[in-house]
């Protein structure tokens, strides 16, 4: 069922690009990665991504604008936030404009990162199940 699911992750750092799709690769998942929110704009256009991980402070663009982007192509989407910063404002914006979750920065350990992913294919899961109960 993981395979099924693809990832887009995007930071400007490379170790946490390169942990984590290592370790969503070995959940199974199909993943990208991005180290460009300009760059992953583009991915998005071109694929069908079921769950957009993003840092929120990015050059060339912050993750709020990418977040505005990737629900324009597709509302579904989910999309989790990922900050080191400990103010709380730009978090709670993104969650204004549609983000599904977020994640701080360091995380706390890679399994947490895995439980919020996990939460979220659940809720798309759920939808799809609503959406077939009522085209029946």
């Amino acid at each position: 069922m993981k395979q099924s699911y693809k990832i887009l992750i995007v930071d400007d750092e490379s170790e946490i690009l390169d942990s984590l799709r290592k370790n969503l690769t070995l959940e199974g998942y199909s993943v990208d990665i991005s180290s460009n929110p300009l760059e992953a704009i583009e991915k998005v256009k071109n694929n069908k991504y079921h769950i957009v991980l993003t840092d929120i402070v990015m050059p060339e663009m912050d993750g709020i604008e990418l977040l505005r982007e990737v629900k324009t192509y597709d509302s579904l989407t989910q999309v989790i936030m990922m900050t080191g910063y400990s103010t709380m404002d730009k978090t709670l914006q993104s969650l204004e404009y549609g983000a599904n979750d977020y994640i701080l920065k360091p995380f706390k350990s890679i399994e947490f990162v895995m439980d919020i992913i996990d939460y979220s294919i659940q809720k798309l899961e759920r939808w799809r199940e609503s959406i077939k109960g009522m085209i029946k």
